[in-house]
């Protein structure tokens, strides 16, 4: 080959002519695209599905976590319902307990009461003997200004004779701002005269009255007259209290 004087020369390389060479690349590129693809997609699937299986589990755990701290849940709550229902017991009973004590108490003290009485009366050490008023009571008869009344007369002696006599009962108090007394018989329709006493021991005088209207008591003055020549009256006043029954 001539040569041209002055300019570059490149060299000139044959290459044999191969016209499905690159059909063929290409088509291996893309086989192995594919595999590389199916590899990458089955990869993701087992992925996919072992992450779904764990969430799943997860899931029924949290479910059975649930369920339990569901029923720990109604378990506590029972077991505060229990408590508060004992505590109202426990209250309750207290309550009652401290009733029947106060009862107790009560009844205790009436009998205390009643034992220093009889001995009073039966073994008698007191300096002033003799008939005596001993005491008043009075309570509500269910009825607007009407009382049930109960005089206790009692004879205190070292030799237990009977007594007899008569006993005045009076009601003092205010009516439309003035002083007024009333007699037992004004106030009682069952009294139609003087009220008499007869017993070795005690005797009990009672009955109902009713205050008249506008009437407000304060006072109930008892007299006691024995028969007999020489026998002394006795008088006692009480102030007007009403027992609860």
């Amino acid at each position: 080959m001539t040569a041209v004087k002055g300019s570059r020369q490149h060299q000139m390389i044959v290459v044999t002519h191969r016209p499905w060479y690159r059909a063929g690349v290409f088509v291996v590129c893309l086989g192995v695209i594919g595999v590389f693809s199916w590899l990458t997609y089955h990869y993701g699937l087992d992925q996919g599905l072992a992450t779904k299986v764990a969430v799943v589990t997860e899931r029924d755990s949290l479910r059975l976590a649930l369920d339990g701290s569901e029923g720990n849940l109604a378990d506590l709550r029972q077991l505060v319902a229990d408590l508060k229902l004992g505590g109202q017991v426990d209250t309750r009973a207290n309550e009652e307990v401290r009733l029947a004590v106060e009862a107790l108490q009560t009844e205790i003290a009436e009998l205390n009461e009643e034992i220093r009485f009889y001995k009073g009366v039966m073994v008698p050490n007191a300096d002033a003997k003799g008939l005596r008023v001993e005491r008043l009571d009075l309570y509500p008869s269910g009825v607007e200004n009407r009382y049930r009344y109960s005089v206790m007369l009692t004879q205190v002696v070292d030799k237990h004779d009977y007594i007899k006599g008569a006993v005045e009962v009076s009601l003092v108090g205010t009516q439309l701002g003035e002083s007024r007394t009333y007699s037992l018989n004004e106030l009682d329709a069952e009294i139609s005269g003087e009220i008499r006493f007869r017993f070795r021991y005690f005797q009990n005088i009672e009955g109902e009255l009713t205050l008249p209207a506008e009437f407000i008591p304060t006072d109930m003055v008892i007299a006691a007259q024995p028969s007999g020549r020489g026998a002394k009256s006795i008088d006692k006043t009480f102030a007007w209290r009403v027992k609860e029954v």
